[in-house]
């Protein structure tokens, strides 16, 4: 029975070689790869950049604590004239827009700041009760903090918030970033005299790595956050952690499986595909060698034109897939046991 069994392991190690192929096909051959990446110019990725005059979070810094809020319905506001303390009122701005106040009924709040609905009603006073008016009013609860977050947060949405909340804050009412995010976000605001919109450009980067705080800009109602995806590649097959990643600075098709994890034990280092969709749309699948790919990293082959590994530089979209090699399939999934009859062979396929 021993005698058997190794003579099924045998055979079975002499079919698996011969039994492994290719899962990808090569379209193009390596040299014409090198030609075309080292002649055509990188294509920089169209992403979706908002509308509107651009400035640095930076900027919005001096108008955090000044800036006015614009009064809107559900918010709470305490009313006091001090010329007459029966005319004091605390109330809430109505749907329509309107507070209640002694005299005067209803007075129309929506839209003014807290400073031209002051003058507002001193004017209304002033105008058919009182010889002068002076009034104050205070915004006790702040309920039309609507504030939107699109792009690679987690739960995109609208969200509503009753105080002003700087961007990290705000970004946690999203469940975070998405793990796409890019490193920049831009905040849009309209601009309540001019109608336009004033876009703030924020360095997600130099906010959360590098601790840099004043991008961490205060966030008013109205305001639109889009956080931009990042550029990405996938990398599949025999390595140890397949799964997409981010494009950190120029990374290269070594750099990206080192990203995976490194090579699976049982990875055929002559048979690795680089999957790149050209501007025409097609796809085109080139096969390379961890040698090949290692010695352009060490500037060793110079028949590479415009740099010697300037065609190793990933871009948004490419996708790296590492074949299995048939031998070391089997070997990585031989397994020993010993029992009582004496030692036994066992396999399991470590590809799937």
């Amino acid at each position: 029975m021993i005698h058997k069994a190794i003579l099924h392991s045998l055979l079975l190690l002499l079919l698996l070689p011969a039994c492994a192929r290719q899962q990808l096909q090569p379209t193009v051959s390596f040299e014409d790869f090198q030609q075309e990446a080292g002649a055509a110019p990188i294509q920089s990725t169209r992403k979706f950049v908002p509308s509107g005059t651009f400035a640095s979070a930076r900027a919005s810094v001096g108008n955090d604590i000044v800036t006015d809020y614009i009064i809107g319905a559900g918010d709470l506001v305490a009313i006091t004239v001090f010329e007459s303390d029966e005319l004091n009122t605390e109330t809430r701005v109505s749907s329509r827009g309107d507070v209640a106040m002694p005299l005067l009924g209803r007075v129309h709040v929506e839209g003014l700041t807290a400073g031209e609905a002051e003058k507002k009603i001193e004017e209304a006073l002033v105008k058919d009760y009182m010889h002068t008016a002076h009034v104050s009013l205070f915004i006790k609860e702040r309920m039309n903090q609507h504030v939107t977050l699109v792009g690679a947060v987690k739960q995109p949405g609208t969200f509503e918030t009753q105080s002003r909340k700087r961007l990290l804050e705000v970004l946690a009412l999203a469940g975070g970033l998405a793990p796409t995010a890019g490193d920049t976000a831009y905040v849009t605001r309209r601009d309540r005299n001019s109608g336009n919109n004033k876009v703030f450009l924020v360095d997600l980067d130099a906010l959360l790595t590098q601790g840099r705080m004043e991008m961490n800009m205060m966030i008013q109602g109205g305001d639109v956050i889009f956080v931009t995806e990042s550029d990405m590649i996938q990398v599949d097959g025999a390595v140890r952690r397949p799964g997409a990643f981010k494009i950190d600075g120029k990374m290269t098709i070594d750099s990206a499986i080192a990203s995976a994890g490194g090579l699976a034990a049982y990875a055929d280092e002559q048979d690795i595909k680089l999957i790149r969709k050209t501007k025409e749309g097609k796809r085109e699948i080139v096969q390379i060698s961890m040698e090949d790919i290692i010695a352009m990293r060490e500037n060793r082959n110079t028949s590479i034109r415009n740099g010697p590994w300037k065609e190793l530089l990933l871009r948004d979209g490419d996708v790296i897939f590492v074949e299995a090699s048939g031998i070391r399939s089997f070997y990585s999934g031989v397994g020993f046991s010993i029992g009582f009859m004496g030692t036994g062979i066992n396999y399991s396929n470590p590809v799937k």
